[in-house]
């Protein structure tokens, strides 16, 4: 038999080509994969003898280290995955992670920014950079960031022939190259706009990219890394706590700005590209506090004077 590595690589080769998930996802369950072979050959465990109890062990030993069942739950899935695939390779005459059942996951409400933080930001993003250039991109990355709710890897690898004209909405591929369209608010099409501009003036080798937001780097434009250590920058300019700020909690606030501000869950849902409601559900605690708040508003004991009842 291959060793771990090699069944890694072909377990998540298979996932990228036939499943068509996304580099970023597959990345995950690799880390995932490496926690469990570095715990299995700690043991010295033989691979081809591996029984549901050695699995069990693992999980043990995540759980004694602090590990959230949220986390337990997320390996244990892509454990159950990479069996599935060996079985179905003929490498394993069974499961062994099979009959396991699955932890309890708790549904976190997810941090997001008020308005007034995300003014702040918006505020203060084209006084961040080296230049103008980068000063009228940081000012677009968020404009488009914010008015748009895309994923990270969605914004910084977009093409620039999407925004030929004045689109109010793009069509962008999102996890598994499932594609959807979100919108682009007239701010954010200004933002780029200027942008461009003053790239077309200073930078025309690299105004000709395909992309919007084109770099030096081996995939042509700006990298993940760099946009978050960006916003940090913004963040830390607009006076904000940088450990509160992310590209992911950005967009955890146009969801939840859009939410509160009467936006249908569905039509969120749709612009997120969350494949369940149930995902985009965590963001109903944002109608909770407005009911609450209209509750105490106007029920009819909330305009009386209790001391005298």
């Amino acid at each position: 038999m291959k060793n771990f590595n090699d069944l890694s690589s072909d377990f998540l080769l298979s996932l990228v080509t036939e499943k068509n998930m996304s580099l970023n996802t597959a990345s995950s369950y690799k880390a995932d994969l490496n926690i469990f072979f570095a715990f299995i050959n700690q043991l010295n465990l033989n691979v081809e003898a591996l029984e549901q109890t050695d699995i069990n062990k693992f999980f043990q030993n995540q759980r004694e280290k602090g590990f959230s069942d949220n986390t337990l739950s997320r390996r244990l899935s892509t454990l159950k995955q990479f069996f599935k695939f060996l079985v179905k390779e003929g490498l394993f005459d069974q499961n062994p992670c099979e009959d396991i059942k699955n932890f309890k996951r708790t549904k976190k409400i997810p941090g997001y920014l008020s308005e007034v933080e995300i003014f702040k930001i918006l505020n203060c993003a084209s006084s961040v950079g080296k230049n103008k250039v980068e000063k009228a991109r940081n000012k677009a990355l968020i404009e488009t960031l914010y008015g748009s709710g895309m994923r990270v890897s969605e914004l910084v690898s977009l093409k620039k022939s999407l925004f030929i004209g004045n689109p109010e909405l793009i069509l962008i591929k999102g996890k598994g190259n499932k594609e959807r369209m979100v919108p682009i608010s007239k701010i954010a099409l200004s933002a780029i706009k200027k942008y461009l501009k003053e790239l077309k003036k200073t930078n025309l080798e690299l105004y000709k990219s395909e992309f919007l937001f084109p770099s030096r780097s081996k995939n042509g434009y700006l990298n993940r890394e760099r946009f978050f250590l960006i916003i940090k920058e913004i963040a830390s300019s607009a006076g904000l706590n940088i450990q509160n700020v992310s590209p992911h909690k950005i967009r955890h606030a146009f969801a939840s700005h859009l939410l509160s501000n009467g936006a249908d869950l569905r039509v969120i849902q749709t612009i997120l590209g969350h494949k369940n409601l149930s995902t985009t559900e965590i963001y109903t605690h944002i109608l909770d506090e407005k009911m609450i708040k209209s509750i105490q508003k106007n029920h009819p004991f909330a305009k009386k004077d209790l001391k005298n009842l």
